[in-house]
């Protein structure tokens, strides 16, 4: 089995490592697998799965003129030819579509060659962006406009950011035309929640599995570290919070608000953030910009007492999992997958929105972390990488007999 995949990073980021975990399963399975992606660097013992797609000038260029004129899939025109020269010599049995969005691909010339190539296409919704004229998400902000076709988009300064002119018609169309256009496309979604809105959408009429992200068990478990004192941690309750990007569908607001409530036992540490945003938090959180280091993060999971989510929407987050698999408990709201992945033996789930609810809900599992740890772990056993993504091989063999 030959299978391209295709998505904004490889080995980093939550995506990057699921593509990363599908390749390895492939290549264990006795086949072959390339990554075609477009940002960040891959880790050094991925880097023979990876093909980098366009330069970072011409993604820079394609970048500042998505942002003027809200053109995400319209720029990286020569990157994209190369694509799909690539994709030409590497025989394909199947194209595994994940994030398309991040300005490193040409919609209508990646979409016309796989319409006339006829591969079997398999796509990972990570959001809602491939049915909307432009954000990735779009209930938080209570906007229905991707069921009927969008326009005047409420959302532009949401990713994908765009300060200029709005071209949510525009794209609505475009991602219609396109993706419509392919006769032998499967959808998965990451979690049940997803199911609704992609059958609302204009992709409803194509067939839809459910396959839940998975966990890097080897990766994510309980670390040994020195965290509690290298940060003076050592008398605190320690809630945690990561987030690739904290936009204001993550929720950073409600963390501040909470912190400022739980009192000086409890503190806050937050992974993923500007340094502006780090320099803008109070004095009782402790702000630690973007890390790739996978060990790192899994020791900042174990150290904590608890994962605080404060999503507003998303679909299954892999931070929640990873935590999990730390064996430290997770508070959410009830938005997305995010209740799909949480037992009351390890974790919370809150209404959307509701501060006095989440600081209940820290408040109880830190007091608790040492009696629920053992039900983290296992609870984490149900998303094990190794089992979930071995369902994605057994669909690309059933779209591929």
């Amino acid at each position: 089995m030959r299978v391209f995949q295709l998505n904004t990073f490889c080995g980093v980021k939550s995506t990057g490592r699921i593509c990363t975990e599908i390749a390895k399963l492939v290549e264990k399975d006795g086949g072959a697998c390339r990554i075609g992606f477009g940002a960040g660097k891959p880790p050094k013992e991925l880097e023979r799965y990876a093909y980098r797609i366009g330069t970072p000038i011409e993604r820079k260029l394609y970048s500042a003129a998505r942002k003027v004129f809200d053109l995400e899939g319209y720029g990286a025109i020569p990157g994209t030819y190369r694509l799909v020269e690539e994709l030409k010599a590497f025989q394909a049995d199947i194209v595994h579509l994940h994030n398309l969005h991040g300005c490193y691909l040409n919609l209508s010339i990646l979409f016309r060659y796989l319409r006339a190539a006829g591969t079997p296409v398999l796509w990972t919704l990570h959001d809602c962006w491939p049915f909307t004229g432009h954000c990735a998400y779009f209930d938080y902000a209570g906007c229905k406009l991707w069921q009927t076709g969008c326009h005047d988009c409420p959302q532009l300064r949401s990713y994908p950011v765009c300060y200029g002119l709005d071209g949510s018609k525009r794209n609505y169309a475009h991602k219609k035309s396109l993706f419509t256009s392919l006769s032998n496309l499967t959808f998965v979604t990451p979690c049940e929640w997803m199911q609704a809105p992609l059958k609302h959408s204009f992709l409803s009429p194509y067939p839809v599995k459910t396959i839940y992200n998975g966990v890097d068990l080897e990766a994510f478990h309980p670390i040994v570290n020195s965290l509690r004192t290298r940060y003076g941690l050592e008398d605190k309750k320690v809630v945690l919070s990561v987030a690739s990007d904290w936009d204001e569908r993550k929720g950073l607001r409600f963390l501040v608000e909470a912190a400022k409530r739980m009192g000086s036992d409890y503190r806050f540490v937050v992974i993923g953030l500007t340094q502006a945003q780090v320099e803008s938090l109070p004095p009782s959180m402790l702000g630690v910009c973007h890390t790739s280091d996978v060990q790192e993060l899994a020791a900042w999971y174990t150290t904590a007492d608890c994962l605080a989510n404060p999503t507003l929407e998303d679909n299954m987050p892999m931070v929640n999992l990873e935590s999990l698999a730390c064996g430290t408990p997770v508070a959410v709201f009830r938005t997305g997958g995010c209740p799909e992945a949480i037992e009351p033996s390890c974790g919370c789930v809150v209404e959307k929105g509701d501060v006095d609810g989440l600081c209940t809900a820290i408040q109880e599992l830190c007091g608790h972390k040492s009696m629920m740890e053992q039900a983290c772990i296992e609870q984490a056993k149900r998303f094990d990488s190794q089992k979930t993504f071995q369902r994605y091989l057994e669909v690309y063999k059933e779209l591929c007999p």
